[in-house]
């Protein structure tokens, strides 16, 4: 088994045809299909059902592909790495974002990037916490910023922020009264609940409910902050969230973000342990807390302090 094989075998998986591949790897199909062919041998499974309208990958080529995806990337990086210790850091970078973080950050940190690193090449991943950190453990992201509490076996983590969680509400909405909230407050409040159940807000939210014995009312479920906005500003019910996600809302006077009196998400970036980091990789590691650490010193990022 070697480069070359896995580089044949992702663009069949890629394809999912042997002729459309071969024309992309600029081979003959018989060499490209006697390359398959030795790989199966080696890894004693069939990786691809053959068929009249191409090449269908089996499911032990699925569980093969995401490992030879990062394996690809990592051998890239490595070249890169080498050419990089006579240059400036170079080649790609990939950064897991949850989708409001990066409603927040996309825009300055690519920005950052290009103007610190202008051969850098970023990637950035929207996922949910629980996605990002695998995906971190598994390669197929160099860095995530991941919200607590988090399982840090096997990451090396840097502190990022704190942020105060706080109810979102149309500004007309008489319900609800700040500027500071307690809990109770929420208790029969129709709430849009927005993220994944057992992460990150919610996770914050309903476990604090449930200590303090407040039965919530959630209206409806969604999983993005810009989703809940809409519903929000549509009389749906009000919403717990961050409140860097809405500023331009409440500076106009839409909608308010009130904090939570006890209710906070605490962010850390983290990378792999078993993996050492690029050169790209560790510098972007600095880029993204400057960024943040300008952002919340401007104002930028209410109810926020860096930790």
């Amino acid at each position: 088994m070697d480069l070359r094989q896995l580089r044949y075998f992702l663009v069949v998986a890629n394809q999912q045809h042997f002729g459309r591949a071969a024309s992309v790897l600029h081979v003959a199909q018989p060499a490209l299909t006697r390359q398959v062919q030795l790989l199966e041998e080696e890894l004693g499974v069939q990786l691809f059902v053959r068929h009249a309208r191409g090449a269908t990958p089996t499911q032990e080529a699925l569980f093969f592909q995401e490992r030879v995806s990062f394996l690809l990337r990592y051998a890239e990086q490595m070249k890169q790495d080498m050419i990089a210790l006579q240059r400036n850091p170079r080649g790609p970078v990939t950064v897991g974002l949850s989708p409001g973080l990066a409603l927040l950050l996309a825009v300055p940190l690519t920005r950052a990037v290009h103007r610190r690193l202008p051969d850098v090449r970023l990637r950035i991943v929207e996922g949910f916490a629980p996605v990002l950190h695998t995906m971190v453990l598994q390669g197929g992201v160099d860095l995530a910023v991941l919200n607590g509490p988090v399982q840090v076996s096997n990451l090396v983590t840097f502190p990022l922020l704190t942020e105060d969680l706080c109810l979102i509400a149309r500004a007309d909405d008489k319900r609800v009264r700040g500027p500071g909230v307690q809990l109770e407050q929420l208790a029969g409040l129709p709430l849009v609940m927005t993220g994944l159940a057992k992460s990150g807000v919610r996770l914050e939210l309903e476990a604090a409910a449930g200590r303090a014995g407040i039965d919530l009312n959630p209206v409806v479920e969604v999983e993005t902050i810009e989703v809940a906005k809409r519903l929000v500003c549509e009389g749906i019910g009000a919403t717990v969230h961050f409140a860097a996600t809405v500023k331009e809302d409440v500076e106009a006077g839409r909608l308010v973000a009130h904090p939570i009196a006890g209710l906070h998400l605490r962010r850390i970036l983290a990378r792999a342990a078993d993996r050492p980091p690029s050169r790209a990789t560790e510098e972007l590691i600095g880029i993204i807390r400057t960024v943040v650490e300008d952002a919340v010193d401007a104002g930028q990022w209410p109810n926020a302090t860096l930790n």
